[in-house]
């Protein structure tokens, strides 16, 4: 069955998985004629090798509040982006985070455009093993690069500033955006982090863990 490209199908086509940073419209997608047929076939089964599989994938403002995002099993984030429209005041656009696979993984075709076929989903990772974690009513561990959570910018920094390090973390990604028809007005933005180390995080009130966790080594002297 064929249908017109959705806006979800926009977003795939259209999102550039090149740049870390974006503040650009998405509008040209809209009068596009393509049509796509939704495709899942056992015999297109393709594996990609480390590094070949990177899709984009929607989340919402980040700009806004720490927000806790999805690990998926065999890929990493390595990237994320924002954008923000407005001629007085700020609208949030478009947002995404960009993951790539760690480990080689069997994907299935998901659309067929044009005779081309495209693996927007995540992938099963290919002799990939996780290790287990602990869990408590108010705590939980994580295993290196599954504790992902992105923190907004402050709206006054300057160019060219530090951002805070936070032992047992790295930075994969920072995001900016900006609006205003007659001056550059900052849309705020955020950097995106992922856990280096096994890390033990508290809950927060609304069940997630945005904080940043301790790592496995400083709780163990703690216990002690």
């Amino acid at each position: 069955m064929k249908i017109r490209i959705t806006e979800r199908l926009k977003e795939i086509l259209c999102i550039p998985i090149t740049g870390l940073v974006m503040v650009a419209s998405l509008s040209g997608c809209a009068e596009s004629k393509q049509e796509i047929t939704s495709y899942v076939s056992e015999s297109n089964r393709k594996i990609f090798g480390e590094g070949e599989h990177i899709i984009s994938v929607p989340i919402s403002d980040p700009t806004q509040e720490t927000i806790q995002y999805e690990y998926h099993e065999g890929y990493k984030p390595v990237g994320i982006t924002t954008d923000s429209y407005g001629e007085y005041a700020k609208c949030h656009g478009k947002s995404y985070i960009v993951y790539t696979n760690e480990y080689p993984v069997n994907c299935y075709p998901t659309y067929e455009i044009e005779g081309e076929l495209l693996y927007t989903d995540f992938g099963t990772p290919i002799d990939y093993e996780r290790d287990k974690t602990n869990s408590g009513n108010d705590w939980q561990e994580y295993n290196i690069g599954e504790h992902i959570i992105s923190v907004p910018l402050d709206n006054n920094m300057e160019e060219g500033f530090q951002i805070q390090y936070h032992d047992g973390y790295e930075v994969v990604g920072i995001a900016s955006s900006a609006y205003g028809k007659y001056a550059y007005c900052t849309g705020g933005g955020c950097i995106l982090y992922k856990n280096t180390k096994n890390v033990k995080c508290i809950k927060d009130e609304t069940g997630n863990y945005t904080s940043f966790g301790i790592p496995e080594e400083d709780t163990k002297v703690l216990q002690k």
